[in-house]
Protein backbone atom coordinates (compact mmCIF):
# COMPACT_ATOMS: atom_id res chain seq x y z
CA UNK A 1 0.00 0.00 0.00
CA UNK A 2 2.75 1.92 0.63
CA UNK A 3 4.38 1.94 -2.49
CA UNK A 4 1.51 2.62 -4.31
CA UNK A 5 0.83 5.64 -2.65
CA UNK A 6 4.93 6.34 -3.21
CA UNK A 7 4.25 5.77 -6.81
CA UNK A 8 1.12 7.73 -6.78
CA UNK A 9 2.61 11.00 -5.37
CA UNK A 10 5.80 10.38 -7.96
CA UNK A 11 3.63 10.64 -10.56
CA UNK A 12 1.67 13.92 -9.31
CA UNK A 13 4.78 15.62 -9.14
CA UNK A 14 6.71 14.90 -12.54
CA UNK A 15 3.22 15.75 -14.33
CA UNK A 16 2.89 19.21 -12.21
CA UNK A 17 6.70 19.54 -13.24
CA UNK A 18 5.61 18.72 -17.15
CA UNK A 19 2.93 21.66 -17.03
CA UNK A 20 5.20 23.97 -15.72
CA UNK A 21 7.30 23.54 -18.31
CA UNK A 22 4.93 23.52 -21.51
CA UNK A 23 3.81 27.39 -22.26
CA UNK A 24 5.60 27.50 -25.79
CA UNK A 25 8.75 26.82 -24.80
CA UNK A 26 8.57 28.94 -21.60
CA UNK A 27 7.54 28.20 -17.96
CA UNK A 28 4.60 29.64 -16.04
CA UNK A 29 6.51 31.26 -14.00
CA UNK A 30 8.63 33.30 -16.03
CA UNK A 31 5.06 33.68 -18.16
CA UNK A 32 3.07 35.09 -15.01
CA UNK A 33 6.25 37.70 -14.23
CA UNK A 34 6.60 38.90 -17.47
CA UNK A 35 2.73 39.93 -17.59
CA UNK A 36 3.37 41.54 -14.09
CA UNK A 37 6.12 43.13 -15.30
CA UNK A 38 4.23 44.89 -18.26
CA UNK A 39 0.87 45.88 -16.24
CA UNK A 40 3.64 47.89 -14.53
CA UNK A 41 4.76 49.96 -17.88
CA UNK A 42 2.92 53.19 -17.62
CA UNK A 43 1.93 55.25 -20.95
CA UNK A 44 1.90 59.34 -20.77
CA UNK A 45 1.70 61.67 -24.15
CA UNK A 46 1.92 65.35 -24.69
CA UNK A 47 1.58 67.39 -27.90
CA UNK A 48 3.50 69.78 -30.08
CA UNK A 49 3.21 72.00 -33.20
CA UNK A 50 5.14 70.64 -36.30
CA UNK A 51 4.70 71.74 -39.44
CA UNK A 52 1.76 73.59 -38.82
CA UNK A 53 0.40 70.85 -37.61
CA UNK A 54 -0.42 68.77 -33.89
CA UNK A 55 2.05 65.56 -33.43
CA UNK A 56 2.10 63.90 -30.82
CA UNK A 57 5.05 62.20 -28.21
CA UNK A 58 4.40 59.03 -26.30
CA UNK A 59 6.17 58.35 -22.99
CA UNK A 60 6.67 55.08 -21.50
CA UNK A 61 8.31 54.31 -18.23
CA UNK A 62 9.36 51.02 -16.11
CA UNK A 63 10.48 49.14 -19.33
CA UNK A 64 12.63 46.35 -18.44
CA UNK A 65 15.95 44.71 -20.01
CA UNK A 66 13.73 41.52 -20.03
CA UNK A 67 10.92 43.30 -22.81
CA UNK A 68 10.60 44.44 -26.09
CA UNK A 69 7.57 45.94 -27.91
CA UNK A 70 6.69 46.65 -31.07
CA UNK A 71 4.31 49.56 -32.27
CA UNK A 72 1.21 48.84 -33.89
CA UNK A 73 1.63 52.26 -36.30
CA UNK A 74 5.32 52.13 -37.67
CA UNK A 75 5.78 48.46 -36.86
CA UNK A 76 9.09 49.57 -34.88
CA UNK A 77 10.58 47.10 -32.56
CA UNK A 78 12.33 49.13 -29.40
CA UNK A 79 14.11 47.47 -26.63
CA UNK A 80 15.27 48.02 -23.10
CA UNK A 81 18.62 49.43 -25.33
CA UNK A 82 16.49 51.97 -26.34
CA UNK A 83 15.85 53.56 -23.45
CA UNK A 84 17.05 55.44 -20.74
CA UNK A 85 17.06 53.78 -17.65
CA UNK A 86 13.32 52.15 -18.79
CA UNK A 87 12.02 55.50 -20.16
CA UNK A 88 11.91 56.30 -23.73
CA UNK A 89 9.93 59.15 -25.25
CA UNK A 90 8.16 57.97 -29.07
CA UNK A 91 7.67 61.36 -31.08
CA UNK A 92 5.61 62.82 -33.96
CA UNK A 93 2.74 60.70 -33.97
CA UNK A 94 -0.21 61.90 -36.46
CA UNK A 95 -2.82 59.22 -36.17
CA UNK A 96 -5.39 59.05 -33.20
CA UNK A 97 -4.72 55.70 -31.83
CA UNK A 98 -2.28 52.50 -31.38
CA UNK A 99 -0.78 50.04 -29.65
CA UNK A 100 2.45 48.61 -28.23
CA UNK A 101 2.54 44.76 -28.25
CA UNK A 102 5.06 43.29 -25.62
CA UNK A 103 7.37 40.51 -25.76
CA UNK A 104 10.75 39.15 -24.21
CA UNK A 105 14.17 38.97 -25.06
CA UNK A 106 14.77 36.30 -22.63
CA UNK A 107 15.59 33.06 -25.00
CA UNK A 108 13.00 30.71 -25.59
CA UNK A 109 9.97 32.93 -24.18
CA UNK A 110 10.32 35.48 -27.57
CA UNK A 111 7.07 34.21 -29.08
CA UNK A 112 4.87 34.96 -26.27
CA UNK A 113 2.66 38.01 -26.36
CA UNK A 114 2.46 39.12 -22.44
CA UNK A 115 0.46 42.15 -22.67
CA UNK A 116 -0.84 45.28 -25.11
CA UNK A 117 -1.21 48.78 -23.86
CA UNK A 118 -2.88 51.37 -26.27
CA UNK A 119 -2.53 54.75 -26.78
CA UNK A 120 -5.45 57.59 -27.73
CA UNK A 121 -5.18 60.82 -28.59
CA UNK A 122 -7.80 63.55 -28.86
CA UNK A 123 -8.62 65.07 -32.12
CA UNK A 124 -7.55 68.09 -33.02
CA UNK A 125 -9.61 70.98 -34.66
CA UNK A 126 -8.24 72.46 -37.09
CA UNK A 127 -10.53 75.41 -37.67
CA UNK A 128 -9.77 76.27 -33.96
CA UNK A 129 -8.72 80.06 -34.20
CA UNK A 130 -10.48 80.63 -37.09
CA UNK A 131 -11.91 84.37 -37.86
CA UNK A 132 -15.75 83.25 -37.64
CA UNK A 133 -14.62 81.99 -34.19
CA UNK A 134 -13.85 85.28 -32.24
CA UNK A 135 -15.42 85.84 -28.89
CA UNK A 136 -16.89 82.40 -29.44
CA UNK A 137 -17.20 79.60 -27.46
CA UNK A 138 -19.11 76.94 -29.94
CA UNK A 139 -17.92 73.36 -29.75
CA UNK A 140 -16.96 73.82 -33.43
CA UNK A 141 -14.17 76.39 -31.91
CA UNK A 142 -12.69 74.46 -29.48
CA UNK A 143 -9.52 73.05 -29.97
CA UNK A 144 -9.84 69.30 -29.26
CA UNK A 145 -13.55 67.64 -30.83
CA UNK A 146 -15.18 64.25 -30.77
CA UNK A 147 -14.83 64.32 -34.26
CA UNK A 148 -13.88 65.61 -37.39
CA UNK A 149 -16.12 67.80 -39.15
CA UNK A 150 -15.82 69.48 -43.07
CA UNK A 151 -15.42 73.36 -43.16
CA UNK A 152 -18.91 73.53 -44.94
CA UNK A 153 -20.10 71.63 -41.59
CA UNK A 154 -18.07 74.29 -39.29
CA UNK A 155 -19.89 77.52 -41.73
CA UNK A 156 -23.68 75.71 -41.32
CA UNK A 157 -22.72 75.33 -37.31
CA UNK A 158 -21.52 78.44 -37.14
CA UNK A 159 -24.04 80.61 -38.93
CA UNK A 160 -26.99 78.89 -37.39
CA UNK A 161 -25.45 79.70 -34.12
CA UNK A 162 -25.51 82.92 -35.22
CA UNK A 163 -29.21 83.16 -36.13
CA UNK A 164 -30.26 81.84 -33.20
CA UNK A 165 -28.21 84.17 -31.11
CA UNK A 166 -29.80 87.08 -33.12
CA UNK A 167 -33.56 86.61 -32.94
CA UNK A 168 -35.54 88.97 -30.97
CA UNK A 169 -36.17 88.62 -27.24
CA UNK A 170 -40.21 88.20 -27.03
CA UNK A 171 -41.08 91.21 -25.27
CA UNK A 172 -43.90 90.37 -22.54
CA UNK A 173 -47.46 91.59 -23.40
CA UNK A 174 -49.04 94.37 -21.69
CA UNK A 175 -52.39 93.64 -20.70
CA UNK A 176 -54.96 96.25 -21.01
CA UNK A 177 -58.12 94.76 -20.19
CA UNK A 178 -60.77 96.92 -17.57
CA UNK A 179 -62.33 95.68 -14.64
CA UNK A 180 -65.38 94.45 -16.26
CA UNK A 181 -63.37 92.69 -18.92
CA UNK A 182 -61.80 90.74 -15.79
CA UNK A 183 -65.32 90.39 -14.43
CA UNK A 184 -66.83 89.19 -18.08
CA UNK A 185 -64.03 87.13 -18.04
CA UNK A 186 -64.15 85.36 -15.22
CA UNK A 187 -67.86 84.42 -15.49
CA UNK A 188 -67.67 83.50 -18.63
CA UNK A 189 -65.09 80.54 -17.03
CA UNK A 190 -66.87 79.90 -13.62
CA UNK A 191 -71.10 80.61 -15.20
CA UNK A 192 -71.72 76.70 -14.31
CA UNK A 193 -70.80 77.20 -10.76
CA UNK A 194 -71.82 81.51 -10.23
CA UNK A 195 -75.13 80.91 -12.17
CA UNK A 196 -77.04 78.49 -9.89
CA UNK A 197 -75.90 81.17 -7.27
CA UNK A 198 -77.58 83.93 -8.98
CA UNK A 199 -80.98 81.67 -9.72
CA UNK A 200 -81.33 80.88 -5.82
CA UNK A 201 -80.27 84.38 -4.50
CA UNK A 202 -83.26 85.84 -7.22
CA UNK A 203 -85.72 82.96 -5.95
CA UNK A 204 -84.78 84.56 -2.85
CA UNK A 205 -85.72 88.02 -3.06
CA UNK A 206 -88.80 87.24 -4.50
CA UNK A 207 -90.41 85.36 -2.19
CA UNK A 208 -89.12 87.80 0.44
CA UNK A 209 -91.32 90.65 -1.44
CA UNK A 210 -94.32 88.37 -1.94
CA UNK A 211 -94.06 87.32 1.65
CA UNK A 212 -93.91 91.31 3.39
CA UNK A 213 -96.88 92.16 0.39
CA UNK A 214 -99.15 89.80 2.33
CA UNK A 215 -98.99 91.25 5.33
CA UNK A 216 -99.63 94.29 4.15
CA UNK A 217 -103.32 93.68 3.95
Amino acid sequence: MKKILFLICMLFISIKGVFALTYAGCDYSTVSRLKSLVTNVNITYDYRYENDRIVFDVTLVNITPEMSFKDSVTSNVYTYQDTNNGEITIRGYTTNSGSYKFYSTISGCERILYGTKYYNFPIYNEFYGDPLCADNDYDVCKKWVKSKITYKEFMDYINASNKEDTKPEKTEETDTRSLFDYIISFYVKYYYLILPFIIIACGLVIYIKRKKERFKF
